[in-house]
């Protein structure tokens, strides 16, 4: 795992020769009395080549090493003491390392044993020359999926169900067509049922990432070019696709055998008790950072197998999660899909631990340029938040990019909801004669809160009505649409009106302005910090290393 912070500046360097009787041949900079190897640059280079699918050149080569100069400078050379002392810092610090132990760990334990057969790579050979022109069915439930299913089977056509299941207006007139898709760039369980099938054959419901498909292969495009060589030529890329295909049923499989899910039990009250802690808490200074419960404290907030965690311990671990994915946590759904996490990382921490994996010297290295990432982030912003912005700029960027600070648009959407799709054909026939919607939904209607207000549900913004709210947006007002299947329900919708988004005060958003602005802004200024470092440290570089090096990129 190698990731990098690209700075990307050029700046004059001072160059102060070394002594002579140091050896540089294999050493490319030297900031002060930190060298930089050869190998550390060829490493990061690569890196660079293969993530931009650039060729090499010479500027590229010299960028790359002003890159690795400017970050030792900053690192080394300037005050950083806000930076390290900094609570949110010290978090990241803290969660990163626990990533890359995971990380690790994911490694050994599932990825090293994937394998990839002579005869999966044969059939992957066939399958990466080999285009699909591909129609589907789709269906968030296996329920829903097999219903589907039993309609193809007696004559329903593609063409007709598209228009129940899908909300996308693309897929939902055209049949489900997905046109021609070639090897490796859809889910992996829908690839495999794809190329399994005949022309003309129609699968089984399919369990993807997504939910549910049912596939039907109209044509295929065979290229004629396959050949043994050919076969041998690809090997390398083909085993390495095959077993990133197997990648997440792999891992998927590995935590459900450490992590039994169905032992997790959460108590609610304690679970609001936490959410309202989290709403209280002040961010602003880390002295705050400290969960203030009233009322009662919950001594079971968690139970997973025979250990119990108290409201306590879950807020204390979720102080330990970084800023911005604290922030993430607005309601108990997406509190308890945390805590469930965390705890599963417990567990697999534990895995690491015994397997000594937190000892590896190469977890140790990731890390350390995991950090270096992290703490270049800070420099950025602790140099950026230098730059000065003035009201009449935050004006003029908060009305030239407006349709980013308006709210969101707003929808009274009158439904009726019944959990019979026959039901809900005779009560659409019904309308369609004239009978009051309202009264239908008053009637038949099973969610009971807006049955009891005739259907009608208010203005809630768009976001609300999840995969319908382009199609529901776009719907003339007063016009029924559906029925609609989601869940194991069936919905009929009429839109009365629509809100467009407005304005929101400009008070609310000046400080992510005010940042953006830096962000544009701020580059001159990080230019002038290094011109400074530059000046009060001794920097040399090999310039003839970088320039006659013969570079390969090895496939």
């Amino acid at each position: 795992m190698k990731v990098h912070f690209l700075i990307l500046l050029i700046f004059s360097t001072i160059v102060v020769f070394p002594q002579n009787n140091k050896d540089t041949s294999q050493i490319v900079a030297i900031v002060g009395n930190h060298n930089t190897t050869f190998k550390d640059y060829l490493d990061r280079y690569e890196d660079y080549l293969i993530a931009t699918g650039i060729k090499d050149n010479m500027q590229a080569r010299f960028a790359i090493l002003n890159n690795m100069i400017n970050e030792v400078l900053l690192r080394n050379y300037d005050n950083n003491s806000e930076i390290y002392k900094n609570p949110e810092y010290i978090k990241e610090m803290g969660w990163i390392k626990k990533e890359t132990i995971l990380a690790y760990l994911k490694d050994q334990e599932v990825y090293a044993k994937i394998t990839a057969s002579e005869d999966e790579l044969k059939q992957a050979y066939i399958r990466s020359k080999t285009d699909l022109s591909v129609r589907h069915l789709y269906a968030s439930t296996e329920k829903e999926a097999d219903n589907l299913y039993n309609l193809v089977k007696i004559g329903v056509s593609f063409e007709e169900l598209a228009k129940q299941c899908f909300t996308d207006t693309t897929l939902k007139n055209n049949g489900g067509y997905l046109g021609f898709i070639k090897w490796g760039e859809t889910d992996p369980d829908f690839e495999n049922a794809a190329y399994s099938l005949r022309i003309g054959e129609i699968s089984k419901p399919v369990k993807t990432a997504q939910g549910y498909s049912i596939i039907k292969v109209e044509d295929k495009i065979h290229d004629p070019f396959v050949t043994e060589n050919g076969f041998v030529n690809m090997k390398h890329k083909l085993e390495r696709a095959v077993k990133i295909s197997k990648k997440i049923p792999a891992e998927a499989a590995y935590l459900k055998k450490v992590f039994d899910n169905s032992q997790l039990k959460f108590n609610d009250k304690a679970l609001d008790a936490v959410l309202n802690d989290l709403k209280k808490t002040d961010y602003a200074n880390f002295k705050d950072l400290e969960f203030n419960s009233t009322g009662k404290i919950f001594k079971d907030c968690v139970r997973y197998k025979d250990k119990i965690y108290s409201q306590k311990e879950i807020e204390k671990k979720l102080l330990e999660v970084p800023k911005y994915n604290r922030d993430l946590l607005t309601d108990v759904t997406k509190l308890k899909d945390a805590v469930s996490g965390l705890i599963m990382q417990d567990v697999l921490m534990g895995i690491a631990h015994e397997s000594g994996y937190d000892t590896i010297s190469y977890v140790s290295e990731t890390e350390n340029k995991l950090y270096d990432n992290i703490f270049l982030n800070y420099k950025k912003n602790e140099i950026y938040d230098l730059v000065p912005v003035s009201d009449s700029e935050i004006v003029k960027y908060y009305n030239d990019n407006i349709d980013f600070y308006k709210s969101e648009r707003e929808m009274n959407v009158q439904e009726i909801v019944v959990n019979n799709d026959s039901l809900s054909m005779v009560l659409k026939s019904k309308i369609e004669r004239g009978e009051d919607f309202g009264q239908l939904a008053e009637k038949y209607s099973l969610r009971k809160w807006s049955a009891a207000k005739k259907g009608v549900m208010g203005f809630s913004p768009v976001s609300f009505f999840g995969d319908m709210k382009d199609t529901l947006w776009d719907s003339p007002i007063g016009n029924v649409f559906g029925p609609i299947k989601f869940d194991n329900y069936f919905g009929l919708f009429r839109v009365l009106d629509k809100k467009e988004g407005v304005p929101v005060d400009i008070g609310l958003v000046k400080k992510q302005i005010t940042s953006n602005i830096q962000n544009i802004k701020g580059f001159p200024y990080m230019i002038k910090r290094l011109e400074t470092l530059t000046k009060k440290t001794s920097v040399w570089f090999n310039t003839d290393l970088i320039k006659n090096y013969n570079f390969n990129l090895a496939e």
